[in-house]
């Protein structure tokens, strides 16, 4: 992962960020919070649409019926879209001011020392993430991963299925995905975790925007007013949001006690996210809290336009 900068290390100006997207973790408010509300160009699985999979030269568009969001010209939520990336020299053009993936491991050979990646994420709860997965493949039928068996299940028949995620987390990031987990995997994850992830947590999402706001120096350059509100609206609305929902059983019930079976080692691992979150506060002292508002320019203001 030596393409990826230290979180702990000063930041640089051609770091670009690499958002991690954790499936029902809430990261497509996130998405939707860099582009649509900061403007921020994205490189995301949106920039081949409307036939720029076919493009031989790197640029960023407008695609789809947002006009603020601009996307770099490839997929870099595939690992062929990474690999079409790095041939075409993504991280060296500056075009992108965010890298979404779900490929953490392949994504870093995108970077040299001179062009770094840094990677961010927003972690959840496991057992919170498991029932909102859960919930969404009962209906989500253009998922590779549905089932129609999922839609007449009960809580407690998923968690004893084989269709709940085995401590997907942990497996992941020490690339332990077939065999039997141990503490070695755990050290791994954790060393990953600690030295390169700026974390960011579900139930803390307005801190965890602040702090990626703060981290990367991002203002509000177009209209701090509708940026603001766009900003406010998927905070508290969200994007892609689940249309069943389901309570959570409480610790000790036949429903909850199967989920953290299956999640044993990723709770521990949580706890630690946990940890780092708020060790990671003083990387922010003495950056003023709305850092966004801070000096922020109004270029589509006509009582004088500001840029």
């Amino acid at each position: 992962m030596e393409g990826f900068r230290n979180v702990w290390d000063p930041p640089h100006d051609t770091d670009i960020p690499v958002f991690w997207h954790i499936a029902k973790s809430g990261g497509s408010s996130f998405k939707d919070i860099f582009g649509r509300c900061h403007r921020l160009t994205m490189a995301s699985e949106v920039g081949t649409g409307e036939g720029h999979h076919k493009d031989t030269d790197l640029g960023a568009y407008i695609i789809g019926d947002n006009p603020f969001n601009k996307f770099v010209n490839v997929d870099t939520t595939k690992i062929k879209g990474l690999e079409r990336a790095k041939k075409m020299g993504l991280a060296k053009s500056g075009l992108a001011d965010v890298i979404v993936t779900r490929h953490i491991f392949e994504v870093d050979s995108l970077f040299d020392k001179d062009h770094r990646g840094q990677l961010i994420s927003v972690f959840r709860d496991p057992i919170d993430r498991a029932i909102s997965l859960f919930s969404y493949l009962q209906y989500a039928d253009w998922e590779l991963t549905y089932s129609t068996k999922l839609a007449n299940m009960t809580l407690e028949e998923f968690g004893n299925s084989s269709y709940i995620e085995d401590n997907w987390l942990l497996r992941f990031l020490s690339n332990s995905y077939d065999q039997e987990l141990t503490e070695a995997d755990m050290i791994v994850a954790k060393r990953l975790l600690r030295e390169k992830f700026l974390i960011g947590l579900l139930n803390e999402r307005e801190e965890t925007m602040d702090r990626f706001e703060k981290f990367f120096g991002w203002k509000y350059k177009i209209d701090p007013k509708t940026q603001e509100a766009c900003r406010e609206n998927f905070m508290s609305s969200g994007s892609n949001t689940n249309k069943n929902s389901i309570v959570k059983p409480k610790p000790g019930s036949k429903a909850y006690e199967a989920i953290a079976a299956r999640n044993r080692w990723d709770m521990q691992l949580y706890e630690y996210i946990e940890s780092l979150f708020w060790d990671q506060e003083k990387l922010f002292r003495g950056v003023p809290d709305n850092f966004r508002l801070e000096g922020a320019t109004c270029c589509s203001c006509k009582d004088p336009p500001i840029c």
